[in-house]
C-alpha cells in the first residue's frame, strides 16, 4: 500500500531547545498511526510543522508524493490534511452547523446547499445533530470535543491529525470516542497523538514512541507494551 505521508530527517528548534531531531517516518493510506511520548517529546510540534504552522529547520514532508514544506496552513488544509486542537477553538457565537459550514466552505469548493447537507451528516456522525442550531458557547466540554472533531471532518480530510482527543474525557466518554474514531477511519487516514494509552492501544495498527524529538521506538501496540525501554521511559516520566 502506498505511503500517504512521508516525513524525512525533520528538525525543529525553538531557541536552544531541539523539539524535533532527525525524525523520519511514513504513514500508509488507510492506516491509523498512534504517536505517544512523555510531555515535551515533540508530538504537538510535529503536528504544527506538518500543518505549516511552524516551518522546519531542515528535512522534508511529502504528502501524496508532493513536498508541502513552505506551504501555508490553508493550502495544506485544501490539499487534505486537517488538524484538531487539544483545546477546542470554535466560533463561540455561531451555531454548530454554522461552525462546520465556515470550515467546509473555506477549505473545499462546495456550494452552500452541498456543504450544508454534508455538514449535517457530519453532525449526525459525531452525535450532535440535535444541537445543530445551538451556539458553541452553550456546549458542555465533552460536546466541544466532538464539535472540534466535526469541524475537522467538515473539511473532508484525506489525512486527519487528532491531537489528544481524549484529554479531559473519562469512562463512557472515552468508549464513545473510540467508537467515533473507528467510524472515521473508514474514510480517512489518521495520525493519533494521545496520552491515554488505552485509546492508542485499542485504535492503532502501529505506534511510534517519541522522546526528546526523536523516534525512540516503533512497533505494534503489543510490541510497545512489551518493550522494557518504553515502559521505563513512561515510569520515569510519571515518577518526576
Amino acid at each position: 500500500m502506498m505511503n500517504l505521508l512521508e516525513v524525512k530527517d525533520l528538525n525543529k528548534s525553538f531557541g536552544g531547545v531541539r523539539a524535533l531531531s532527525n525524525l523520519s517516518f511514513s504513514v500508509r493510506k488507510g492506516e491509523l498511526l498512534g504517536i505517544i511520548g512523555p510531555n515535551g517529546a515533540g508530538k504537538t510540534t510535529l503536528f504544527n510543522v506538518i500543518m505549516g504552522i511552524y516551518p522546519p529547520d531542515s528535512g522534508d514532508i511529502k504528502f501524496q508524493g508532493r513536498s508541502i514544506v513552505g506551504l501555508p496552513p490553508y493550502k495544506i488544509c485544501r490539499m487534505g490534511i486537517v488538524k484538531t486542537y487539544q483545546i477546542p477553538r470554535p466560533f463561540w457565537n455561531l451555531t454548530l452547523l454554522e461552525n462546520l459550514l465556515v470550515a467546509s466552505i473555506s477549505s473545499r469548493d462546495m456550494k452552500l446547499d452541498e456543504a450544508t447537507q454534508y455538514c449535517l451528516k457530519v453532525l449526525k456522525l459525531v452525535g450532535l445533530s440535535e444541537l445543530k442550531d445551538v451556539q458553541a458557547k452553550n456546549l458542555l466540554p465533552t460536546q466541544l470535543k466532538k464539535l472540534e472533531i466535526a469541524r475537522a471532518l467538515s473539511c473532508k480530510p484525506t489525512l486527519l491529525l487528532l491531537d489528544e482527543p481524549a484529554a479531559g474525557l473519562r469512562g463512557k466518554e472515552i468508549e464513545d470516542l473510540i467508537n467515533l474514531i473507528n467510524e472515521i477511519r473508514q474514510t480517512s487516514t489518521i495520525i493519533l497523538v494521545e496520552h491515554r494509552m488505552e485509546v492508542v492501544l485499542k485504535l492503532s495498527e502501529r505506534v511510534i514512541v517519541l522522546h526528546r524529538g526523536s523516534k525512540f521506538y516503533e512497533g505494534t501496540p503489543e510490541e510497545v507494551l512489551r518493550n522494557e525501554d518504553v515502559v521505563k521511559l513512561y515510569i520515569g516520566e510519571r515518577a518526576k
